[in-house]
């Protein structure tokens, strides 16, 4: 028995040794198998994102739930196809066509996620009461949840759990590789809160100067939070923010926008990127958007 044992072990190591001595000869592409499966009825899709994101972007938009890469802490359902074919297209136009066209060359390639993963559902914390609607791991991954839900001819939703989101998350990645300046989180060094923030209603987070009540939470959230609503709220929903963030006597409207200004300085210095040029594309985009188009542009059934 020990004999078979030790033969068995051996075998794995050399088959261990000759998969090594592959290793260097890595093809074009970060990912193992970049060919969509021929049998597939989703093929068609599968080719379009490898044409429109991993090609161009390097990453792999993934829409199949893999249980090994989710929190097995919570309970998640898929995504189902047709709302992951409606949200691709959306992303590609409302996201990476924008950055594309006010960025550096190559920047969402060279500085992007490399996997963005949808979730059908939330993930819920009962204990918090809390609901995580996207996370970004290690400056890699990007993964947005609750896509079921999404009413995708409802601009205001898709802003509040997807493209905030990944405005959110890929500002996450950015400053893990590039460090905001410690002036920001002076600003409300006395107010975050990160045990009780999901106590705080917008009003109260707009009067401390916060652009959300989980920007309240900690120094890095508020700084994500600041550039992913700037970017996506209109000017009636900006001036909203301000006009009440000047109640209460905090002057909480003038510390949001001493905060834009160091966000947009940053992105300027750091990153060679225009936070108003950007913001400018998404709404212009948001405002003339061609919603039966885009439903159209879809491979499978809705």
């Amino acid at each position: 028995m020990k004999r078979i044992y030790l033969l068995v072990c051996i075998g794995a190591l050399l088959l261990g040794m000759a998969s090594c001595e592959k290793d260097p000869n890595f093809g074009p592409t970060i990912f193992i198998d970049p060919v969509a499966d021929s049998t597939s009825f989703t093929r068609d899709f599968d080719d379009w994102l490898s044409a429109h994101f991993t090609d161009p972007y390097n990453v792999e938009f993934r829409y199949r739930l893999d249980d090994n890469a989710t929190d097995p802490n919570y309970n998640v359902v898929p995504v189902r196809m047709g709302m992951a074919d409606t949200i691709a297209h959306v992303a590609l136009y409302l996201w990476y066509d924008v950055y594309d066209s006010v960025a550096p060359v190559d920047f969402l390639k060279e500085n992007g996620p490399r996997i963005i993963q949808l979730i059908g559902s939330a993930m819920i914390n009962a204990s918090q009461g809390t609901e995580k609607l996207g996370q970004a791991e290690g400056g890699i991954k990007i993964t947005l949840m609750k896509i079921n839900l999404m009413e995708t001819n409802n601009i205001e939703q898709l802003n509040e759990y997807i493209f905030k989101t990944m405005h959110h998350e890929f500002s996450h990645i950015l400053h893990q590789k590039k460090t905001y300046p410690k002036e920001f989180e002076i600003l409300s060094s006395a107010n975050y809160n990160p045990d009780g923030w999901q106590y705080t209603s917008e009003k109260e987070a707009w009067e401390m100067g916060f652009a959300s009540a989980y920007g309240s939470s900690q120094a890095r959230e508020d700084f994500v939070e600041i550039i992913a609503n700037y970017i996506v709220k209109t000017d009636a929903d900006l001036e909203r923010m301000f006009s009440v963030g000047a109640q209460g006597g905090k002057n909480g409207d003038k510390i949001i926008q001493q905060k834009i200004e160091i966000c947009r300085t940053w992105l300027r210095e750091k990153w060679n990127l225009d936070l108003d040029a950007l913001r400018a594309e998404v709404q212009k985009r948001q405002q003339n958007m061609d919603w039966d188009m885009i439903m159209s542009l879809g491979f499978l059934n809705k």
